[in-house]
């Protein structure tokens, strides 16, 4: 199998395109996932393969997804393996499940992994979120400032939407920081790896998320307004001045001082109400 120079290759700035090269980032990435011979993996941007060859050929079966056309050309080269698949799309519009489906070996533990580009990180965080059920973990690379929003508590700048629906779907634990020498080319903002593990019990059901992560993005569609501000129309003003007094919070209070289990509690309060 030949290697691809990671030097020779220039990144397509549309495209968030920071290849990954620090040999210590990428052994803490492949002890992460544990990987067992009956596991399938799935990589989020090979790029040049410098975590793809220390993966590949260890899982049941591994299946790459990368955009570029050109280092997904140069990737599908180098592997000939029936358990190695390399797919040229949008990881976004990928169907976890279908995907699965197709292997000829579907039944082993599905793990994910990605240095994800710094432009559509949050949109693949949410791509997780709604498939959380189909995989077991995740392990991603992030630039630190949307890790910190992951890991926000109430209360924080950072805390926000996203926040929200990562603690809803996600155990979330933080590996390591990154520096920005460990990709080239060098960033100009540094990195976190953070560990995702998809929680196996849900307050909600499937049919009432979308319902409850609407209620949450207008809860902050004027942040520094009050709750109340954000929710007229959805809510009455004495009963959810109520609702709040019973979590603890004062009848003004901003949707940021609000915990997931403050959210889980204020829609099963208004939802009778529609």
């Amino acid at each position: 199998m030949r290697t691809v120079n990671h030097e020779r290759v220039v990144a397509k700035k549309r495209l968030g395109q920071n290849f990954l090269h620090d040999q210590n980032v990428i052994r803490r990435i492949v002890s992460s996932l544990d990987l067992a011979l009956s596991d399938v993996v799935l990589e989020i941007g090979c790029g040049t393969g410098a975590l793809t060859r220390r993966i590949a050929s260890t899982p049941g079966h591994f299946i790459g997804v990368e955009l570029d056309n050109r280092l997904f050309q140069k990737l599908s080269a180098q592997y000939s393996s029936p358990s190695v698949t390399f797919l040229n799309q949008d990881i976004l519009q990928l169907d976890i499940a279908e995907l699965v489906r197709k292997l000829p070996h579907p039944s082993g533990t599905l793990k994910v992994v990605g240095n994800l580009p710094y432009y559509i990180s949050s949109p693949i965080v949410e791509w997780l979120g709604k498939q959380s059920g189909l995989f077991e973990s995740a392990t991603i690379m992030l630039q630190a400032e949307v890790a910190d929003r992951l890991l926000a508590g109430p209360g924080g700048k950072e805390f926000g939407v996203l926040t929200l629906f990562a603690s809803y779907h996600f155990t979330i634990v933080k590996l390591m920081d990154v520096r920005p020498g460990a990709f080239r080319p060098v960033p100009k903002v540094s990195s976190t790896l953070l560990f995702l593990k998809p929680k196996s019990h849900r307050i909600l059901g499937l049919e009432e998320e979308s319902t409850f992560f609407a209620l949450i993005k207008q809860s902050f569609s004027q942040r520094r307004k009050t709750l109340w501000n954000c929710l007229k129309g959805s809510a009455d003003r004495a009963s959810l001045e109520e609702i709040l007094r019973r979590l603890g919070h004062a009848a003004d209070s901003r949707a940021e001082v609000l915990s997931l289990e403050d959210f889980i509690s204020l829609y099963q309060h208004l939802r009778p109400s529609g």
